[in-house]
């Protein structure tokens, strides 16, 4: 799409997370991987530092899950076995809790692996699961100033980026389509108070079909492959935005 949003500023330092979160990062470093290997610590830091950097909405989606963050808040912090799997304390616990930690922790492995991919460039018909691949040109997309891009490109377009981060963070389990408005169809709608990081986000033109699609990591802000000539990066304030926020049409958390 021909237009440009502004370059997100960089997230705020973070407090110390808690709970699910403060488990899930040796779980992400340890079986995350993908094309370069082990995503690295700093990307787990980044996921941290967007969703626990407030109290405001982050905190209150927290609270929406009863029981996501409940079972392990209260594992002191020097008793975290990091060769434990986050989810083992959840056993026996009711199905309601078991969905909602599950949810949350396989988000947060959908943003891990995303945000792993953050400075990768966006190719038109670009990625798959297994990572970024070579994009093309259609006769209107995957152009640069008239020049095609695409076919020497190797990144992510926007659906590709979702669907590779769903199906690393699955293990495979979620394949999702390489189109944005198939996707859409590909799990539960969602109302905007319902969101967790890690669901996809939908925009389109007014009465138009979807036409884009991004990770949603909490506080607001969404990553994204935007168009031919940028990379993926991180939008902060995607529902206030001037290019994104009106074009905003809903969310979908895919389900195998």
């Amino acid at each position: 799409m021909s237009v440009h949003s502004r370059q997100a500023a960089p997230p705020e330092a973070g407090r110390k997370p808690a709970g699910l979160a403060r488990k899930l990062l040796p779980f992400l470093r340890r079986r995350r991987s993908g094309r370069t290997g082990t995503v690295v610590a700093a990307a787990g830091a980044l996921v941290l530092a967007l969703l626990f950097a407030s109290v405001g909405p982050v905190h209150a989606e927290v609270r929406s899950l009863p029981c996501a963050d409940a079972a392990v808040s209260s594992v002191p912090a020097g008793e975290i076995d990091s060769a434990a799997d986050p989810l083992d304390d959840l056993d026996g616990a009711d199905g309601q809790c078991v969905a909602g930690a599950a949810e949350r922790a396989r988000g947060l492995a959908v943003v891990g692996a995303a945000l792993s991919e953050l400075g990768t460039p966006y190719a038109w018909g670009g990625g798959n699961a297994e990572g970024p691949t070579v994009g093309f040109c259609d006769g209107v997309n995957g152009y640069l100033d008239g020049v095609c891009q695409a076919d020497h490109t190797v990144g992510f377009d926007c659906s590709g980026l979702a669907l590779y981060s769903w199906y690393q963070a699955s293990g495979g389990a979620i394949s999702l389509p390489h189109q944005s408005r198939l996707q859409r169809e590909h799990g539960r709608h969602l109302e905007r108070s319902e969101l967790i990081p890690g669901d996809l986000l939908f925009f389109a033109e007014p009465g138009g079909p979807i036409h884009h699609v991004g990770i949603y990591l909490g506080n607001g802000a969404m990553i994204h492959a935007e168009h031919t000539g940028t990379v993926v990066r991180v939008l902060d304030d995607v529902f206030d935005d001037p290019t994104w926020g009106p074009r905003y049409v809903g969310a979908t958390r895919p389900a195998p």
